[in-house]
């Protein structure tokens, strides 16, 4: 793959993405929960800005939302009753 190449895969990844409360509602957990698994590298984002003058906004890739789901295991014991 050329770097032309990877660079429209990339660019057309962001294009298709979610903040972080729109993926917090679509797998149902509290947003905390989605930054935590960016902080720690199970879902990949991209973040703008320095949070300095204005908010950081912090985009995820539906691709990553699908890999980070597709990673995850539940348990009964995790399922609240």
């Amino acid at each position: 793959m050329s770097p032309r190449d990877a660079l429209d895969v990339v660019l057309d990844d962001l294009q298709d993405s979610l903040t972080v409360p729109e993926v917090a509602a679509l797998i149902g957990v509290h947003q905390a929960t989605v930054y935590r698994a960016i902080k720690t590298g199970r879902l990949r984002s991209t973040s703008r800005g320095s949070g300095q003058v204005r908010r950081t906004l912090t985009k995820i890739p539906r691709a990553a939302v699908t890999e980070y789901l597709a990673g995850s295991v539940i348990t009964p014991s995790a399922v609240a009753a």
